[in-house]
Parts: structure tokens; C-alpha cells; sequence
């Protein structure tokens, strides 16, 4: 993974609303699976194992035509200054929902500006996948359309 944030388009999604907007009879019918906040690709990635894990790992933020992924530290002096400032940089994309929009976004903010929620530090792995899939699903659910 590149340095610096990189945004992956959200195929699926794009094609999903395509679908949707033809004329077909059965298009009304056709539902969105979506199961997580990381681009298809990454599952065909192979595992690779490592002892004690990467030096780094990634914060995930969900907007209507990409996934936005900032990478950060997982260990190390910088660690939460890092992680923190991979926060801030999503809380300042012009897509960030607000603190307001649900958990995910509401720790995001929390990581972005200090230690309120966020306890000693600016969390690790599970809270960045949970802060990550929690706002994604939020979001999916709140943008499909009823029934």
C-alpha cells in the first residue's frame, strides 16, 4: 500500500445503482450484498503471516463512490500521532458524514482530537476495524432504499 490516503472506487455500489435504474421488471428486485468496508480485491490478497502482525494498518472510511484508506502505525513512538492525524485526515474529507452520523464516525472524531473515547491512546487493530465496518454498515443500510 501507497503512502499518504488512496481512494479505491466503489464498484459494486456504481453498478448496483445502474442495475437498479434500468427498465428491467426484475431490477426492483435485485439487493445490495455488501458485507464489508474493504474493496472486493482484498479478498483475493493472499494471507501472508507475520510475527506480531505489520508494522501498520489502516483506518477505512466509506463514501458513496470510493473507500477512503489511510494507513498508520501499529507500533512505535509516532503510533498515536499517526494514527491520530490518519484520523484528522478523514474528518476533514468534505464526504465525512459528522460526529453525529453514527459510532464509527463519532470514534473517528474522537481519535482525530484527542483522548476522549479513545483511551490511552488512538486504539489499535480491532478499534480501527470496528470504527471502519461499523460507519460503513451504518452508512449502507441509511442509503438503501426502503423494502
Amino acid at each position: 500500500m501507497e503512502d499518504g490516503p488512496v481512494e479505491v472506487p466503489r464498484g459494486e455500489w456504481r453498478m448496483w445503482h445502474e442495475v437498479r435504474a434500468t427498465d428491467r421488471t426484475y431490477a426492483s428486485r435485485i439487493g445490495y450484498g455488501d458485507y464489508g468496508v474493504q474493496h472486493p480485491a482484498a479478498l483475493a490478497q493472499p494471507l501472508a503471516p507475520r510475527k506480531g502482525g505489520p508494522s501498520w494498518g489502516t483506518l477505512r472510511y466509506t463514501t458513496d463512490r470510493s473507500y477512503y484508506i489511510v494507513r498508520t502505525l501499529t507500533k512505535g513512538p509516532d503510533r498515536i500521532d499517526v494514527t491520530r492525524a490518519a484520523a484528522r485526515r478523514i474528518t476533514e474529507l468534505p464526504e465525512f458524514r459528522g460526529a453525529r452520523a453514527g459510532h464509527g464516525e463519532a470514534w473517528l472524531s474522537d481519535c482525530a482530537h484527542g483522548p476522549r473515547t479513545t483511551g490511552r491512546g488512538a486504539g489499535g487493530f480491532r478499534e480501527w476495524l470496528r470504527a471502519g465496518y461499523v460507519q460503513h454498515m451504518t452508512y449502507v443500510v441509511r442509503c438503501l432504499p426502503d423494502g
